[in-house]
């Protein structure tokens, strides 16, 4: 469950798929406030599972720092590069 905000709610008028709504009504009953309150646990369940995701993806990019080998990607760069010289019309500004 989204924690509680202190703050009060907020009316926003939002354009729902008609099945999406139908399958709430079925599911849980026909109201708008169940109608808000799944849309809002749904929201914020999204917004968890984005936030989870970066967290995720920050890991990942703090290890890949800590044991990059920079002389590698030097090397692997500048032959690309090299390579890329040989490729008609291509600037060498593209490759930097």
């Amino acid at each position: 469950m989204w924690p509680m905000s202190s703050r009060p709610r907020i009316r926003v008028p939002v354009t729902l798929d008609p099945d999406l709504v139908d399958y709430v009504k079925d599911s849980l009953g026909d109201g708008d406030l169940i109608l808000s309150s799944y849309v809002n646990d749904a929201l914020a369940a999204r917004v968890r599972e984005e936030r989870r995701r970066k967290a995720l993806l920050q890991v990942h990019v703090s290890r890949a720092r800590e044991t990059v080998d920079h002389g590698r990607v030097d090397r692997m760069m500048a032959h690309v590069k090299q390579q890329l010289k040989d490729v008609p019309g291509f600037s060498d500004e593209a490759a930097r």
